[in-house]
Formats: structure tokens, C-alpha cells, sequence
């Protein structure tokens, strides 16, 4: 998942890219021969004897996970792996960060642009849709088909995802994620809840957040929740009061739609009730990782993802006591929700060894190495039959993520995405701090993205 996610991408942004790139070329096949001393005849006879398979064909990986990472590490064993096991095909695996804070490559797509792109690529799931409408992606179906992957394999959200622009198959789906809240269970004692039945509707779960506010004096000392914090993005609670954020039929995005509305009324509630002013003083002395507000006890539930436990158990607080919970939701046409994120492998256009990548990024994400990598970094598996393996259960909390998964909904798949995503971030900072109400806000993002998708409905 995209944990975090980039700036605006835009055609503009792929127009523009240079096609003249300095130092970007695919890696030449053969190995080189072993240095040593002058050669003599009969050396140079043992030489030309050796079988012609020895020598392979190069291609690239372009990977953004830091090497020395957990991330890293684990992929660059599934790539020694294939390379163990190829007769043909060396993988060599290069380090490509992404583009500063973002989930998006400059250097991929200004390699795309130049004619020169590596012949496969780990790929932030979210994007496909735009670079695949942009046709800056190698349309894989028919790959899949002959190979016999098919979207039963995978978890609906993931295959929606990799499969969004004009219903063909452009990524391999990889590790996923999602989101759940957590509670403090000392908090929720200490305020007399009753942590054995814990809220299922929003109205208890309101409630529950009213009861662990806690005050001294003018100054916030704890709070009971706040719904903007971590994961709480307007898709988080759109989903939970079963708004639809994209007309199918109609090709219209519906930001606007009166349950997202709604939902977005109840995150403005909380911005009134305990005021945003004191909320966003209170915020300015959050920290991260181990000065995590609720590691640190000063917010006592959290909306966010199933990566979070790592960090509480094995990191920075292995002694705390908490539970996770589904998002309880509204009683009247709301529904048990969360929404899933990830990663995916990709040929870009232009590769020069297409079914080559195939074979490599098949290899890599099949049942087995997706389990082993997920396994080993803490990961969600996008693969149904990966998934079955009783270790993701093993924690009574992760188990939750888990069941929620074959729900799991997923941002809409569209060329706009991101700027779907960037101006839904911009309207929920307006609506909670009340410069616009929640109609105003989501009816200038549904217009304004609507004019957005006009360019690819041409």
C-alpha cells in the first residue's frame, strides 16, 4: 500500500518527458570471461567448449525499496532464486527510488519516453490506471491468459486495481494492506467501557470516543478519536457509509454522492464538538514510531492499517494492550468497510524483452514467493490461495485484517486517480476546518475531476 502517496500526475506530466536521457541503457547479456594469465592454445580450446547456455540474457528490475530493507533483502532473494533457476534469463535487480515523497518514478517515466525503459518494474498499484491510459504500460492479458492467471487467483480490490483501464490486465498484483481502528484497551478500562463488547455502529463508536476524551482544564490531554488522523481520509469513511465515488455506467466520477456527504458531515462533527482549534494544538506534539500519539497514550483509537502492528509488538511497544475493530458504521445504510492498497509488477512500453519480464515477474509473484515475501516483511498477500496460510492468523489481531480482505474496496481505478486522491485530501482539510461545509467542498471536487476525465472520455 501506499502508505503515502505523490504529487499530482498529469498528461502534461508524460508530454513533457525528455526524450534524450543520458546514461540509460539496457545491460549487455553476456558474462565476462575470467581474468588470468596470457591464454595457451589448448586453454582457448577448453574455452570454446563450454556449452553456449552458460551465457544469458540481461534484463533490468527497476526496484524503489531501499536495498539493505526488509523490502529489499527479501526481493533480492526471490531474484537469486530465478536467476538460480533460469537457463536463459539473468534478472539483474537496480535500485530506482521513487520520485521524492512520492509513490511515482520520474526516472521510469523519462526512461519510457527515451525508448530505453527497463524490461520490468515494481510499481505502486494505485498509479496503473493513469500510466496504463497514458500508454505507458505493456497491456499483459493475453500474457496471463496463456499462462493461466486469471482473477479468481486474486482478491477482488487487487485484480480491480491492476485491471481498471478499459478492462485489460496491466500489472501482476503483489503485497497489499488494510485498515481497521485500533483501541488502547487500558484507555477504554480506565473509562469504564466495556472492552468485551466493543461498538459495531458509529452512534456507540461515538460514544466510545466521547468517554475517552479527557480534559485538563482548557487543555486536551487525551483524544478519544480523531477521524482525520492516519487513515482517516474521506475514502476511509465514504466506504463505510457505502457511498459510491465513481458511476460505472455513466463514467462519472460522484464525489458528491449524499452518503459521502454524510460521511464527511460526521468528520466536520467532530472538527465542531471538540474543536478543531484544540485538536490541531494538541496535534502539533505528535511524534512517530515510538512517540506515536497512540503508542504514547494521547489518542486512545485509531483508524489505520495492519502494518501498525509490527510496529506496536515487535518495535515500540511490545507490552502494550490494545484490540483492533472493523470501522463501525452507520445502522441506517452503512456497512462493515475498509480499502486495500499495494504494490505490482509491470513491463513498461517499450521493453525490449517482453516475455522475458513475463516470466520473471510471474516467477515473482507466484503463490509461494508472494507468501515467502510477505511473510518476511509483514505483508498482506493479493493471492487468494497465499493468503490461506495459517501465519497471517497467528496474531488474534492481524486475523481481523484478514477477514476483511475479500471486502476490501479499493480507490477507483481511473486515469485521474491521483488527482482524484489530491483533491479529496484537499476538501477534508476544508470541511474539518470548517471553511466549507461537506456539499460545497465534494461538489467542487466532482466537478472539477469530472472536467479532469473528460481528456481520456474523448
Amino acid at each position: 500500500m501506499s502508505k503515502l502517496l505523490g504529487k499530482k500526475l498529469s498528461r502534461r506530466d508524460f508530454l513533457r518527458a525528455s526524450a534524450a536521457v543520458t546514461g540509460m541503457s539496457l545491460l549487455a547479456a553476456c558474462a565476462p570471461a575470467t581474468p588470468g594469465a596470457a591464454p595457451a592454445a589448448p586453454a582457448e580450446k577448453e574455452e570454446a567448449a563450454k556449452p553456449a547456455e552458460e551465457k544469458k540474457l540481461t534484463i533490468e528490475f527497476w526496484d524503489p525499496s531501499t536495498p539493505q530493507s526488509a523490502w529489499g533483502e527479501s526481493k533480492k532473494k526471490i531474484v537469486e532464486d530465478y536467476n538460480a533457476q533460469s537457463k536463459d534469463v539473468h534478472v539483474e535487480m537496480i535500485y530506482k527510488p521513487t520520485t521524492g515523497q512520492t509513490q511515482m518514478s520520474e526516472a521510469l517515466l523519462t526512461a519510457i519516453a527515451a525508448g530505453t525503459p527497463p524490461d520490468t518494474a515494481y510499481f505502486d498499484r494505485f498509479i496503473v490506471p493513469t500510466w496504463a491510459a497514458e500508454n505507458s504500460l505493456t497491456d499483459l492479458t493475453d500474457l496471463a491468459k496463456a499462462s493461466g492467471i486469471k482473477e479468481e487467483d486474486y482478491f477482488p480490490f487487487a485484480w480491480k486495481e491492476a485491471s481498471g483501464w478499459k478492462n485489460r490486465l496491466w500489472a501482476l498484483p503483489h503485497d497489499t494492506d488494510d485498515r481497521a481502528v485500533y483501541i488502547n484497551v487500558a484507555k477504554a478500562k480506565e473509562a469504564g467501557l466495556d472492552v468485551d463488547n466493543p461498538p459495531k455502529y458509529i452512534d456507540e463508536f461515538d460514544q466510545w470516543a466521547e468517554a475517552l476524551y479527557e480534559k485538563e482544564g482548557p487543555r486536551l490531554k487525551i483524544a478519544g478519536f480523531i477521524p482525520w488522523l492516519h487513515q482517516g481520509w474521506i475514502y476511509s469513511y465514504g466506504f463505510t457509509w457505502n457511498g459510491k465515488f465513481f458511476d460505472d455506467e455513466k463514467q462519472q466520477v460522484t464525489a458528491n454522492d449524499p452518503r459521502i456527504v454524510a460521511a464527511c458531515d460526521w468528520m466536520a462533527s467532530y472538527a465542531k464538538k471538540y474543536d478543531i482549534s484544540t485538536i490541531d494544538s494538541f496535534s502539533q506534539a505528535f511524534g512517530q514510531q515510538a512517540q506515536d500519539p497512540f503508542i504514547m497514550g494521547q489518542v486512545a483509537m485509531d483508524y489505520d492499517g495492519d502494518w501498525r502492528i509490527t510496529s506496536l509488538q515487535e518495535r515500540y511497544a511490545p507490552d502494550m494492550e490494545y484490540m483492533v475493530i472493523p470501522m463501525p458504521y452507520p445502522k441506517d445504510g452503512g456497512r462493515v468497510a475498509t480499502w486495500a492498497g499495494g504494490w505490482s509488477l509491470v513491463i513498461p512500453r517499450g521493453a525490449k524483452h517482453v516475455q522475458e519480464g513475463w516470466d520473471f515477474i510471474s516467477f515473482f509473484t507466484n503463490v509461494d514467493n508472494m507468501l515467502k515475501f510477505c511473510l518476511e516483511t509483514s505483508h498482506i498477500p493479493t493471492r487468494v490461495e497465499s493468503a490461506k496460510d495459517p501465519r497471517f492468523r497467528k496474531n488474534k489481531w492481524h486475523a481481523v485484517f484478514m477477514d476483511l480482505l475479500p471486502i476490501a474496496d479499493t480507490r477507483p481505478p481511473l486515469p485521474i486517480g491521483q488527482f482524484l486522491w489530491t483533491a479529496l485530501a484537499e476538501a477534508r482539510d476544508l470541511i474539518i476546518h470548517l471553511q466549507k461545509t461537506p456539499q460545497e467542498a465534494l461538489d467542487d471536487v466532482t466537478k472539477r475531476a469530472n472536467e479532469e476525465m473528460k481528456k481520456y472520455l474523448e
